[in-house]
């Protein structure tokens, strides 16, 4: 059951990590508002269907209300802020707030659940954040844009945060995850809806060329199935290990990042993505050898 935890998370990282590219594409022919919304509508739509093919009922009396508030916060406000960032940021930029995840959900989940704490995901996390600082240092800033753009991953960073802790506590109840995950989409939806009701162009016409129509199909399985996956895999892992390991997402995001949109690919950006990934591998492999028996 641990693998397929593992599995279930290391699957939604990689469909993660191709979102900001796809989005960046998406945002060519189409406006945030609508992107957003279309997504999350047909996303709730897919695990909706799911859910009753499988046999399950759609009450939200009985799912209880911290699915839908979790929706509310991510992937409503969280998708709204971080495909925003991208009209002013690169793709890789936008990965890269994901490497302060180990710091705030190891003091979080040590506070809220009584998790262990490991000093082997401090340790992860320091290496961590210094190959983002690398990373940083051969990234281009743009003045202000720059600053909106990272002000709004700075609050995608505060949401994810919280809806971690959230996705934790409702993974410990008996509720199916294929019902949490419809409830997310389902209020998310209604939240990108409102947003594009006040902030959005109705009369803007879609017009979308072939490869962006397949690249927003992608998009919407890529709400939908990873989130299944990381709820799913949220009932057995951690929440300090969890975050650790959705720092995966930056040297994915990077090298898709590089081969789809041609984003520059420097020394330093790929040294600092490679500290990166050994800042995840290592609390893992420290905590192997600490329960591995010696042998005399």
């Amino acid at each position: 059951m641990i693998v397929r935890a593992y599995t279930s998370i290391l699957l939604a990282c990689f469909l993660w990590s191709l979102n900001p590219v796809a989005n960046k594409v998406a945002l060519e022919d189409i406006a945030v508002p609508q992107l957003v919304f279309m997504r999350a509508v047909f996303a709730a739509i897919i695990l909706l269907s799911v859910a009753l093919y499988a046999g399950h009922r759609f009450s939200p009396k009985q799912i209880g209300w911290r699915p839908f508030v979790l929706g509310i916060l991510d992937p409503g406000l969280t998708s709204l802020l971080f495909v925003t960032s991208l009209t002013v940021l690169s793709a890789s930029n936008t990965v890269l707030i994901m490497a302060l995840m180990p710091f705030s959900q190891s003091i979080l989940g040590h506070m809220v659940f009584k998790e262990d704490f490991q000093s082997s995901v401090w340790i992860g996390g320091l290496i961590a954040i210094f190959g983002l600082a690398i990373f940083c240092i051969g990234e281009d800033f743009n003045g202000a844009e720059s600053v909106w753009g990272n002000a709004l991953l700075l609050s995608v960073f505060c949401l994810m945060a919280v809806s971690q802790l959230m996705t934790r506590k409702i993974m410990t109840t008996e509720i199916p995850t294929i019902l949490v995950t419809s409830s997310q989409m389902v209020s998310a939806s209604v939240v990108l809806l409102v947003n594009l009701l006040i902030f959005g162009d109705l009369n803007l016409p879609i017009q979308a060329s072939s490869g962006t129509m397949m690249t927003i199909i992608f998009l919407i399985f890529s709400m939908a199935i990873p989130f299944f996956l990381y709820n799913q895999s949220m009932r057995h892992i951690p929440v300090g290990m969890a975050s650790l390991l959705l720092i995966l997402i930056i040297p994915f995001g990077f090298l898709f990042a590089a081969i789809f949109l041609d984003e520059n690919i420097t020394l330093l950006k790929s040294g600092g993505a490679v500290l990166v990934m050994i800042g995840v591998a290592l609390p893992n492999f420290l905590q192997s050898r600490e329960k591995t028996p010696s042998v005399h």
